[in-house]
């Protein structure tokens, strides 16, 4: 056990950047640190919100390791970047991002590394190389770790003796444990533990506590009341030992809800999620358009281009917004450009949350005033989870009623910097009782990174922007371009190289 607090040692205090630690940290992440810090080598999970602040917390944990430990981090897909902006942004760690199946050797003086859940299999060897050689000390963050839930590890086999054996399976979970069982430290992150059954805690408390809770047989007999099932296998959708359970899960984790989240948070914060080109489902029905859009000139080809980075991110949209409903977040709003896209989004979000009973609300320019009026006023008042799609152009100024907001996501980038700071005024306003995480989704190698480039990296920087002609005016300057087709020129000429 550490007694000494995590921030009152020196060593660890020089790795965090100073304001982090003047003012920055929430009570609760304070808290987490501290926690996480005595319990040592114990193995934790975070059970927070979403948007709760969870990634500086791991960062925190990860520095507060042994010197020179290393450090992994196994996370989706979507968000690597993001861990290594938020890194870089509150610490000294520097993370290498691994991707791709063709797993190269990882040099032994790198630190950290983030890798996703996805392809973990295919670095495994490469990373328990890296692990083993000198110093030997590992920590490992699991993120999303109920992507870990599944107890499907290895399998039995014959051996040459004709006895009975078992070897770990090829799968992400497979390589999960193998890593956790080498670390010295775990830690667990994830706003929604349980998403099906209780039966999905096993997997993840092994990966945080290997061995420790026993095989997934007996585990999920003590606590699920396990027995045959109706068509074979086990039927484990039954509760047994409740208590006992809770004792255990109180032990090992730190929750924050989101009513304490909430009265811990500025009210608006934001952030860019960067899409890998692996991500995206190619659309490759774009191809004519594109070619037909280049014969009417830059504006069209741009339009084009949007749609197609639009079209290709739609999948990844849909799921953060199922994730959020799930994980308890009440209210989410998606903003896109084009009509088109507005109506396959709704639809889109409508089917993968309709076994939920989570309404969708929409609207775009081409609907009425009222309209669009009633069905943001349905949104406002309905108690408890739903989900509004609507277009920047017709929500994104001039409409009172969406700073009900929990979580919004641009699905669809903002390319002006009116449009950034008026959309985003419809959150955080007058009348808004609880803060808000605005996400910008940006498929890389795309027209989006270049708005990007342009726009919101800028715009990350005003932390204070308003809806007053004064911030408006900043954000216009800090983008450094006035003219719309000068905009539209400079995005071609990046983007066609």
């Amino acid at each position: 056990m550490n007694e000494e607090l995590p921030w009152e040692v020196p060593r660890i205090r020089n790795r965090v950047k100073p304001w982090v630690l003047d003012g920055f940290l929430t009570s609760y992440q304070r808290e987490a640190w501290s926690w996480l810090h005595q319990r040592g080598n114990e193995g934790s999970n975070l059970w927070w919100a979403c948007g709760a602040g969870k990634t500086l917390a791991a960062l925190l944990f990860l520095i507060s390791g042994e010197e020179g430990e290393k450090k992994i981090i196994v996370t989706r897909a979507t968000t690597k970047r993001q861990w290594q902006r938020e890194a870089a942004q509150y610490t000294d760690l520097k993370l290498q991002i691994l991707s791709g199946q063709g797993a190269e050797p990882i040099d032994h003086e790198v630190e950290a590394v983030v890798i996703s859940w996805e392809i973990l299999p295919h670095w495994l060897e490469a990373l328990l190389t890296w692990a083993a050689s000198e110093p030997y000390e590992l920590s490992i963050v699991f993120d999303e770790i109920h992507k870990g839930k599944s107890h499907k590890r290895k399998e039995r086999y014959v051996t040459i003796t004709g006895g009975y054996g078992y070897r770990w399976l090829n799968n992400r979970v497979s390589a999960a444990a193998r890593l956790a069982r080498l670390a010295d430290r775990r830690l667990g992150l994830t706003a929604t533990p349980i998403r099906d059954r209780r039966s999905d805690l096993w997997g993840q408390l092994d990966l945080i506590q290997p061995g420790r809770h026993g095989s997934s047989w007996d585990w999920m007999h003590y606590f699920c009341d396990a027995r045959p099932g109706q068509y074979g296998g086990l039927d484990t959708s039954g509760k047994s030992n409740c208590d006992e359970l809770k004792d255990t899960l109180d032990g090992l984790t730190h929750a924050v809800s989101y009513a304490e989240m909430a009265r811990s948070l500025p009210p608006k914060r934001r952030r860019l999620l960067y899409i890998s080109a692996g991500e995206l489902v190619r659309a490759a029905s774009f191809m004519q358009e594109l070619k037909s859009a280049a014969k009417r000139g830059p504006s069209a080809l741009f339009e084009t281009q949007l749609m197609q980075t639009a079209t290709m991110k739609r999948k990844l949209v849909v799921e953060h917004v199922w994730e959020d409903i799930f994980s308890g977040t009440e209210k989410v709003v998606v903003f896109t450009g084009r009509r088109q896209d507005c109506t396959a989004l709704t639809k889109a979000i409508s089917k993968k949350l309709a076994s939920l009973n989570v309404p969708v609300f929409s609207g775009h320019g081409g609907d009425s005033l009222s309209v669009r009026e009633d069905e943001v006023k349905a949104f406002a008042g309905r108690d408890g989870a739903a989900v509004f799609v609507g277009t920047t152009d017709a929500f994104g100024e001039a409409i009172d009623g969406l700073q009900c907001t929990d979580s919004v996501y641009f699905a669809l980038l903002p390319w002006t910097p009116g449009q950034v700071t008026q959309a985003e005024g419809r959150f955080s306003r007058h009348g808004s009782d609880r803060p808000v995480l605005i996400t910008y989704l940006i498929a890389e190698g795309t027209v989006d990174e270049h708005v990007a480039d342009l726009l919101l990296d800028k715009l990350e920087d005003v932390a204070d922007i308003t809806l007053d002609e004064e911030a408006e005016g900043l954000a216009d300057t800090l983008a450094g371009v006035d003219d719309e087709e000068e905009l539209i020129n400079s995005i071609l000429e990046v983007s066609l190289g």
